[in-house]
């Protein structure tokens, strides 16, 4: 595998890395890896204090089953230009669009053969890219087939439940407080007042605040282009997952138009690394920082393996046999 830093032509300019098979004869296939929500650069690295790994090992992996991979750093993130503040929904998008006309445009690759592949608001977004733009496939991973107002509200009622059952003086205090039946009320006047206005950013208790990533996130509707997805689809949440909703995942079906498939995988969290137990509001980030070092779970690369071979040709395969 060999590896080149690229700079991709958006509104900013985009600073990212295509990863190719050592050799490469004729075009290939390539995946276009789509982050997560948050300040994470092309390899999955939010601050100096968590670095998760996970775009740079994805990345890897894929360009090792005979595909090329280009995954790049966010507006205002990394190396790339631009504000990260201010960045909304839709400018996610158009960078993501801008990103595939890259692929499409480079001698390595065969056009006819790119792919999306999201994680977490990544796939929300994949997914809407997939509908825009002309793509051969479409993978999910941990956040398919549920809106981010939906994912919010979920994680707002487990965080609810933690405090309920958190054991110890903590627990005590939050519970004596009445922390756990604040959270909803707070959180809707929140939202009340990002929706009211049209800044970019807003201060709330002395904190900066996208407010138009989160209306434009609010307002839109990824089942609508979920059902206009004529592409194949394969979505995988782990068990564990506490910031998306693996269960939705058998909803896949009822809307997409091309062939689909799920997998929820046994032991494995939202950073697609192995967990051994679910995590808590209390425990999350430290799991993160954990997990942070170990490769991606087992069981996924078996699974997107298959899927490449099921819906992509095998001309890639018979290339890499040739060299």
């Amino acid at each position: 595998m060999k590896e080149m830093q690229v700079t991709i032509p958006s509104m900013y300019k985009l600073k990212g890395t295509l990863a190719l098979p050592e050799q490469v004869n004729e075009k290939l296939p390539a995946i276009l890896l789509m982050a997560g929500s948050g300040k994470l650069d092309r390899n999955g690295k939010a601050s100096e204090k968590l670095d998760l790994k996970v775009y740079g090992q994805l990345a890897h992996t894929l360009t090792d089953l005979g595909f090329i991979t280009l995954r790049y750093d966010k507006r205002g993130v990394g190396e790339s230009d631009g504000d990260f503040n201010c960045t909304g929904m839709w400018d996610l998008v158009e960078d993501a669009i801008a990103s595939i006309h890259f692929l499409k445009q480079r001698p390595e690759v065969d056009p006819n053969k790119v792919i999306i592949l999201g994680h977490s608001e990544g796939a929300m977004l994949g997914t809407t890219v997939a509908v825009r733009e002309q793509v051969s496939g479409l993978i999910l991973l941990s956040g398919a087939v549920e809106r981010l107002e939906e994912a919010m509200a979920r994680q707002r009622s487990i965080a609810a439940d933690d405090i309920m059952s958190k054991k110890g003086f903590l627990g005590w205090l939050l519970r004596a407080f009445k922390t756990h039946k604040k959270i909803e009320p707070q959180a809707q006047k929140f939202l009340a007042k990002v929706m009211a206005t049209e800044e970019d950013i807003i201060k709330v208790q002395f904190q900066k605040v996208n407010a138009k990533w989160i209306r434009e996130h609010f307002e839109y509707d990824v089942i609508k282009d979920l059902e206009k997805v004529n592409v194949p689809v394969l979505a995988i949440t782990g068990a564990r997952d506490i910031q998306a909703n693996p269960n939705v995942l058998r909803n896949l079906a009822k809307y997409v138009k091309g062939d689909s498939e799920y997998h929820i995988i046994d032991n494995m969290g939202h950073s697609l690394k192995y967990q051994s137990e679910t995590s808590t509001m209390f425990s999350i980030k430290k799991d993160l920082v954990k997990e942070a070092s170990l490769p991606i779970h087992p069981e996924l690369e078996p699974i997107i393996k298959s899927w490449l071979d099921k819906h992509v040709s095998q001309t890639n395969k018979e290339q890499l046999n040739s060299i």
